[in-house]
């Protein structure tokens, strides 16, 4: 799926007939979900507007909006009962034309989309479709740098100040990650990378340490 133009829209889970291109990142602390919806009037507002194409030439460019949820991958039960709930394992699928008795598979990327996989197929009858963890956050980095101007800031001192990218000198650039562990990944094109070095010290540390010190017991 190629994203032309990305806002991050916060905003409940619609009816399965708007949504499509669901896709999920199972982490070792989170689950992360996010899905297209296609704008259902034409009162939607351009600002928060998104165009997505398949990639195929022969398919129309799409309007809407992505979505995002998270859920705690110890209450994974939580995210598959929205999935099914909302049905939004169907979102992409029928709408598109895939044959009724072809199987349902859905994008998945982190260590979650092997160590789940059994379990989505029993209690959704959905395959995931695994992606490199990599892979994915490099392109979606990529591409948020160059479509979104407002995505590199700095911050210091309580001052949040925006960095204008230069899209004909962005590379190389260091990208840190920080999950439940972090890596730190050298950029140094399109499809060009390399992890240099990283930690398992990193956000589940941090949830450990604040469940112990201050008696959290969600997110």
């Amino acid at each position: 799926m190629d994203i032309v133009e990305s806002k991050q829209i916060s905003e409940p889970i619609k009816s399965e007939a708007q949504i499509s291109h669901l896709a999920l990142d199972i982490g070792g602390s989170l689950i992360k979900l996010v899905y297209f919806s296609t704008n259902s009037d034409s009162s939607s507002s351009s600002k928060d507007s998104v165009a997505v194409s398949s990639g195929n030439e022969g398919r129309p460019v799409l309007e809407g909006k992505l979505h995002f949820a998270k859920f705690e991958t110890a209450k994974i039960n939580d995210c598959i009962d929205v999935i099914r709930s909302k049905q939004l394992r169907l979102s992409g699928f029928q709408k598109h034309g895939a044959p009724a008795g072809e199987k349902c598979t859905i994008k998945a990327t982190g260590g979650g989309a092997y160590k789940y996989a059994d379990l989505f197929k029993e209690k959704l009858g959905i395959c995931l479709d695994k992606e490199d963890e990599m892979d994915c956050l490099v392109a979606g980095s990529n591409f948020l740098l160059k479509a979104v101007h407002t995505e590199a800031f700095t911050y210091m001192d309580g001052q949040k100040e925006f960095v204008q990218i230069d899209h004909d000198d962005l590379y190389p650039y260091m990208l840190v990650n920080i999950g439940s562990g972090v890596s730190m990944i050298k950029v140094d094109g399109p499809g060009k990378f390399e992890r240099v070095s990283g930690t398992n010290v990193g956000g589940g540390t941090f949830w450990g340490l604040g469940e112990a010190f201050n008696k959290v017991q969600e997110f």
